[in-house]
């Protein structure tokens, strides 16, 4: 769909005592030389599923009418890396990285295995300064809600009730946890978490609220501490006959024997490509609704523009709930009114805007506008940043308004 090739770059290093180092950087596309995505410590650095990671991030920023290219990063980690051991990766990241990070090439945010402090560190190592509001270790949390938000559109969509729905959820980490909440103030039941360590159930529901402060205290290990739900292996979770599966844990986590055994009416992804190739074809032949990770998780790049933008954090999940729902809903309704796959449409109607918004910044060259300079004075700390928020809503408001739709929707 894009005509630019996706560069990639890998580096390679042997460290102290055999231990080596590898990590892969997939720009997927740039707007004025600059790209933006996710930096994950990850078991393998698979080159096939980082490049679809940047396709994924390129198809947020076009659906939401964001001027910035879209990549992905990963960093091969072992299992579980202590705090120490990600600095120490992250460390030589920079040292490998470090001109591709210090000119904006690549702009990393936090995934799997790294907080924002993380990336903060990271970017200082470079003489990058990062303005403390710009992260917030709030992407989670922005994720959560639009994969919940997803969710309870989606259900409608197959024809069933919220409140009479039940959930399954892969991985409680920021974003898991977030949705299993967010969900579960929304009426919908969540019979199942897991985490690599094993799963819980209940049929009557989960006490979702009691079960966040413990995973937030032990980790992953929060299954095996639990005792008020039965305990069941991880790969059980996974066929629980529920309305609603969210894989929210690691990238390419199912597979197509995986996507079989699924019984769910509706999947809502909280991780990047959950999917290996093949796998969602196997999912909407058995008829099962699909919203594409780069839909679903794309709160997880609204929120903070909007809280960067001088919003709390309250403000800005009202924004997100009130100008969400309104944009999936509709491309949910073309979507079947032109009996077409949903995450096509979807593709096709964000690379299009993408295709459309970068042509438009690049077209600028390198003037600032008004609105970019006060960005830059907001950050520094010289202005305050609710001087930001009117313009930053109406912006956002408008990028995602239905007149690029209907003008997308007449060349359909």
């Amino acid at each position: 769909m894009y005509p630019v090739p996706p560069c990639t770059l890998h580096y390679v290093a042997q460290g102290g005592e055999g231990a080596g180092f590898e990590a892969s950087i997939s720009i997927d596309s740039a707007v004025s030389g600059r790209s933006s995505g996710g930096l994950s410590l990850v078991g393998s650095c698979d080159g096939a599923l980082l490049e679809r990671a940047s396709r994924s991030r390129t198809l947020s920023h076009g659906l939401l009418g964001m001027p910035v290219g879209g990549a992905a990063a990963f960093i091969k980690a072992p299992p579980r890396a202590t705090p120490s051991q990600a600095r120490q990766l992250l460390a030589a990241f920079g040292q490998a990285a470090g001109p591709v990070l210090s000119e904006g090439r690549f702009g990393p945010t936090a995934e799997l295995g790294l907080e924002d402090g993380d990336i903060r560190w990271l970017l200082s190592t470079q003489g990058v300064s990062v303005p403390r509001r710009a992260l917030r270790d709030e992407s989670g949390a922005f994720a959560g809600l639009t994969v919940a938000l997803s969710a309870v559109a989606a259900l409608r969509a197959a024809g069933l009730r919220p409140s009479k729905a039940t959930a399954a959820i892969e991985g409680f980490g920021k974003v898991g946890g977030a949705v299993a909440l967010e969900l579960h103030e929304r009426g919908v039941k969540v019979v199942a978490v897991s985490t690599n360590e094993g799963a819980l159930f209940d049929a009557d529901g989960l006490d979702v609220p009691a079960l966040l402060p413990l995973a937030h205290e032990l980790g992953v290990s929060f299954v095996r501490k639990y005792t008020e739900a039965d305990r069941i292996a991880a790969a059980e979770a996974r066929s629980l006959s529920v309305d609603l599966f969210c894989p929210c844990a690691l990238p390419g986590g199912i597979d197509l024997a995986t996507a079989a055994r699924l019984r769910c009416r509706v999947l809502i992804p909280g991780a990047r490509v959950p999917l290996k190739p093949g796998g969602e074809g196997m999912l909407t032949g058995r008829g099962v609704l699909y919203v594409p990770d780069f839909v679903a998780t794309c709160g997880g790049i609204l929120g903070p523009a909007l809280t960067f933008g001088g919003f709390s954090t309250a403000a800005a999940s009202g924004v997100v709930e009130r100008h969400y729902p309104p944009l999936l809903e509709w491309m949910l309704g073309v979507a079947e009114r032109q009996g077409a796959s949903f995450s096509e449409f979807a593709a096709e109607y964000a690379m299009e805007r993408f295709k459309r918004i970068r042509r438009e910044a690049e077209e600028k060259g390198s003037r600032l506008s008004l609105h970019s300079m006060a960005r830059q004075a907001c950050g520094r700390g010289a202005l305050p940043p609710m001087l930001l928020q009117g313009d930053t809503r109406r912006r956002i408001v408008a990028q995602m308004a239905s007149g690029g739709v209907d003008a997308f929707v007449s060349r359909t």
